[in-house]
């Protein structure tokens, strides 16, 4: 079996029938060939840097790791951008990189050190280094995108190791769940004796109890501690937000206004399980002195309180039983969740209510987006003045459903990211909600869409300027500077590439137009043109800076 066969059938383990990228002329090239004849198929994409963000929530969406694609040099150094927002994301996939063959000095206008490109972001930059050696690299690439915390890999291929002996078959595919130690039982002590004395608790989930298969013990914990819930950004839908005892989610941003801060002041201790202190935007910084305890699967993991009073490290589908059963039976209620229900309607009144002179709304955008997609349906977003708007207004009740931008706040996520779930999930109802500065960056991957048929509606909040700093700059007392866009027509935009395009200037438009497009069999553009100054004034309340 070829290096290139053996790349193709571990991609096929992994569930992938598509991959993405930019090939070159040289080993990227025989994998083309290789994977036509195994089913696995290559998805042509206008820039390398949004290959590896679709290709990171295709493979996601499809259980497994994602395959990008990129020649050496320049087309590395594009895919590495990606795989930056990957990073962030904590969204699993290969980045495969030619690089110069071994022992020659050839292609030398393209030869460069590609592996610390990668390294500050990548779980792991691997290289396949010689025949007969390389299919054990190549399943270790697959693997270290999905172990522990998914991310992106780099997996370097001289170009000239195309046809090279990859040596045995395909080793099977280990199973991503995370892991850890057994729980040390007195830490597990400490722990219930701390969050056992706490009158009002505050618990925040994150990622890592889903990665750890540790999903079905949340409930029992929770009617244990009777707790109030917020949930971590990449957590959302690990408990349906209908739930009454959902406070909101936890960002650690700072501020007395920001929801989840009000609920942790009337709190006396949080327990924080599995978060993970990349997927928020700050730090903890309460001001309170609140106690916290965390318990998290790995001891080199980190989480976002500086100095837990108590701390336990170890597999949390062990100790997240072991500490529920390790606490007293309340014989109160707990943190009443009528609080919790008065408090999150202060918050949304006051500081996320749709401005009553605005024509058309973020919020428009957000409550017609949640009324005609369906439950099961997926929102794919980014960053933009819109996106507390999305934490704190867009109800998520089931897990893999809500996908925005955490830490990252990564711009031009959307369009790439869209792409790569309704390609994994044809069957699916799918929304990509953006903004116009990030659409400008991936205005190419439009024609992608019109070629691979994946049909979406876009929902482009469009204020015609880089609105959310426009917003620091207003806040801060600074000149409106440099900031504005150029009007573009990208309705016209999309339909001169083959899509459906249409721009909507007020709610009741809006919510044709996207019906229409969630039943369309093509990708539509819709140019939301919001009012702009109610648009950005908008930004300092939600981010709680501003009442």
């Amino acid at each position: 079996m070829t290096v290139a066969e053996r790349i193709a059938d571990r991609a096929r383990q992994e569930g992938l029938d598509l991959y993405f990228g930019l090939p070159g002329s040289g080993a990227l090239m025989d994998l083309m060939d290789a994977g036509r004849r195994a089913g696995l198929d290559l998805v042509l994409m206008g820039h390398e840097s949004s290959a590896a963000i679709t290709a990171a929530y295709y493979g996601y969406l499809r259980g497994g790791a994602g395959l990008a694609i990129g020649i050496k040099g320049p087309g590395a150094g594009n895919l590495a951008g990606g795989a930056v927002n990957a990073f962030f994301e904590r969204m699993p996939v290969v980045c495969l990189c030619e690089r110069t063959p071994h022992g020659g000095r050839t292609d030398i206008a393209q030869r460069c050190d590609q592996a610390p490109l990668f390294a500050p972001v990548a779980n792991a930059t691997l290289e396949i280094d010689a025949a007969g050696e390389g299919g054990a690299t190549i399943d270790a690439a697959f693997a270290a995108a999905t172990a522990g915390r998914p991310g992106p890999v780099l997996l370097q291929w001289p170009s000239d190791l195309g046809q090279a002996d990859a040596g045995s078959s395909p080793a099977a595919r280990p199973a991503a769940r995370l892991g850890g130690p057994p729980p040390d039982p007195e830490a597990l002590a400490r722990a219930a004796r701390l969050v056992g004395g706490w009158r009002r608790p505050v618990v925040i989930l994150g990622p890592d109890i889903a990665r750890a298969g540790a999903t079905g013990a949340v409930r029992a914990l929770i009617d244990r501690m009777r707790p109030a819930v917020l949930l971590g950004f990449h957590a959302r839908g690990l408990i349906p937000e209908d739930d009454p005892r959902f406070a909101g989610v936890f960002m650690a941003l700072p501020g007395p206004n920001v929801l989840a801060n009000r609920i942790l002041a009337e709190s006396d201790g949080a327990l924080l399980i599995g978060v993970d202190g990349l997927a928020v935007e700050g730090t903890w910084d309460t001001g309170l002195g609140l106690p916290t305890c965390e318990l998290a699967a790995l001891p080199d993991f980190e989480t976002v309180s500086p100095s837990p009073a108590a701390r336990v490290d170890g597999d949390l589908a062990a100790s997240l039983p072991a500490l529920t059963a390790a606490l007293p039976s309340r014989t109160d209620g707990g943190f009443p969740p009528e609080r919790v229900a008065a408090v999150r309607a202060g918050v949304l009144a006051r500081c996320f209510a749709r401005p009553p002179d605005a024509r058309l709304a973020a919020q428009d955008v957000v409550a017609i987006a949640r009324e005609l997609l369906p439950e099961d349906g997926i929102l794919v977003s980014e960053t933009g003045i819109f996106i507390l708007m999305l934490d704190h207004l867009w109800p998520v009740t089931r897990p893999d459903t809500f996908f925005g931008t955490g830490g990252g706040r990564t711009m031009g996520l959307a369009v790439p990211a869209a792409l790569g779930a309704k390609l994994a999930r044809p069957d699916t109802p799918v929304i990509g909600i953006g903004g116009d500065g990030s659409l400008l960056m991936r205005l190419g991957e439009l024609e992608t869409f019109a070629r691979t048929g994946a049909a979406v509606p876009l929902v482009i909040v469009n204020d015609q300027a880089h609105g959310t700093i426009r917003s620091r700059q207003k806040t801060r007392g600074l000149a409106p500077y440099s900031l504005r866009f150029a009007p573009v027509d990208y309705a016209a935009v999309a339909r001169a590439g083959g899509l459906r395009g249409a721009t909507v200037y007020d709610p009741d438009t809006l919510r044709r137009e996207l019906a229409a497009a969630l039943a369309a069999d093509v990708a539509t553009l819709i140019d939301a043109r919001v009012d702009p100054q109610p648009y950005q004034d908008s930004f300092g309340p939600t981010v709680g800076v501003l009442s």
